[in-house]
């Protein structure tokens, strides 16, 4: 019997030093990608991932690897700086979106670009060299009040491009181009202001977030308790003409900042943020909204969630939600800036990397690698300034025709004359990347599903790689 019994104990800690062995090199560091030396002088902020692999990073940082590439950087699959993209920055640039002309629109605290005046937002030619094209005139001017987390200048801190090529943004500002635009505005594609996107009284604190749905609606999340004069608490959904959508209402509670945003297949939206409020539903720092903006108690049930900030969410092809941040503790067990949910919310304990300080931006690739970048210096006790790449991902993401209803919509963006499935526009439990072989014109396909196979064979194909 003590024979059995020790053979029992024996295989049960074998089996759980197995499992830690899994664990453990599920979260190893991917150091195929090395940026060398990194950011120096500050940290990268945010990050795009260009349709041939390259990775744009921009940030408060003075040099990258060595190089003089301040503010805006562009790095080749592996971690080294592309060379041949220079651009000639003032200051801080915040946030970036890659038009479909592989042209880079940047926003942040800067008032120059390549020698020229450029207040807080510019347009970048796929060298880095300056767009001329595109004029903001004064740009942004003017702060919604006082200055805001020691911030006492205006900035932009949110950008995003619509499928007609229309460009928003977000922040600290109460004009742009002499224009009453408190907070948020959309451009023509050669900077001047839309004036169909009537936006009133704007907001009345900073923008920090900026989501486009399937359906042309712009999801706005920041510091802001009123939009146009109406009460929107942190976040508000608006309509293609800059008009409030009162259907949904979102309420976070006092103290609070509701700092980026992913949407779910089902219309559901994952939000994370920071509450000094206790009894705000924003306790967990992270939450699941309803399509109305009511917060989906389900989610994490039970949970106390982070204790610090989410800055970043993103959610993976199987359902699972990848966040970075400022937190240490996620329902009281230690993980260190950034972590891995299940779709219930629950942490997925399948996941360890440890990053020593925040994150701010995780952004996922086509083959499943997470890249990560803040202001940390080592993950997994290896040197990384700034950016790093984690091999634990989802896997390579794929195309699964099981996953269809009868009938769906989906939402595409054409890059380099091809075209992707960006967004599941319902029925979907999974959004993945797929490649389209015809054009999809005003960026909506709609298809009639596994009632007929040989229809997905003949529209749809897995996307593996870039060699064709």
């Amino acid at each position: 019997m003590r024979r059995k019994q020790f053979y029992a104990a024996l295989g049960i800690l074998l089996f759980c030093i197995f499992q830690s062995v899994l664990v453990a090199q599920a979260t190893l560091l991917d150091t195929t990608f090395n940026p060398g030396t990194g950011a120096q002088g500050g940290f990268v902020e945010s990050m795009v991932i260009q349709p041939d692999g390259k990775i744009l990073i921009c940030g408060n940082f003075q040099s990258f690897n060595g190089q003089a590439q301040s503010y805006i950087a562009r790095l080749h699959a592996t971690g080294a700086v592309d060379t041949n993209f220079t651009a000639n920055v003032s200051y801080w640039v915040r946030h970036m979106a890659l038009q479909n002309d592989g042209k880079i629109v940047i926003g942040g605290f800067f008032t120059s670009v390549g020698g020229q005046s450029r207040n807080l937002v510019a347009r970048l030619n796929s060298n880095g060299t300056l767009d001329a094209a595109f004029n903001p005139g004064t740009g942004g001017t003017g702060i919604l009040g006082a200055g805001i987390d020691g911030n006492a200048n205006p900035f932009v801190f949110a950008t995003a491009i619509q499928p007609d090529g229309k460009i928003i943004i977000g922040g600290n500002f109460a004009t742009y181009n002499g224009a009453n635009r408190r907070g948020i505005a959309r451009l023509e594609t050669n900077g001047i202001v839309d004036t169909s996107f009537a936006v009133g009284s704007g907001v009345n604190s900073w923008v920090r977030s900026l989501l486009i749905l399937t359906n042309s609606q712009i999801m706005v999340s920041g510091w802001f308790t009123s939009y146009n004069n109406q009460s929107f608490n942190r976040m508000v959904r608006l309509n293609d003409n800059g008009s409030a959508d009162t259907n949904f209402n979102a309420y976070f509670g006092d103290q609070t900042a509701a700092y980026t945003m992913a949407s779910l297949p089902n219309g559901q939206f994952i939000v994370g943020g920071h509450t000094v409020n206790s009894n705000s539903v924003f306790r967990q720092e992270i939450v699941r909204l309803n399509t109305n903006g009511t917060y989906d108690s389900v989610f994490n049930a039970g949970g106390t969630g982070a204790n610090e900030k989410v800055q970043s969410v993103v959610l993976q092809p199987d359902g699972k939600i990848m966040m970075g941040g400022n937190f240490n503790v996620y329902n009281g067990v230690g993980v260190k800036s950034v972590a891995r949910l299940n779709a219930d919310g629950s942490l997925d304990n399948t996941f360890r990397a440890v990053v020593d300080n925040w994150i701010w931006t995780v952004v996922l690739q086509r083959d499943g690698k997470a890249l990560i970048c803040g202001g940390f210096s080592k993950v997994d006790g290896s040197p990384r300034s700034g950016i790093a790449r984690l091999l634990s991902g989802p896997g390579p993401l794929v195309f699964n025709p099981r996953l269809f209803g009868d009938a769906f919509s989906v939402s595409v963006m054409t890059q380099n004359g091809k075209d992707y499935l960006l967004q599941y526009k319902n029925l979907l439990t999974e959004t993945n990347w797929i490649s389209l072989p015809e054009t999809a014109g005003d960026g909506t396909v709609k298809i009639l599903s596994d009632s007929n196979p040989s229809v997905l064979k003949r529209f749809y194909r897995v996307v593996e790689d870039d060699s064709e």
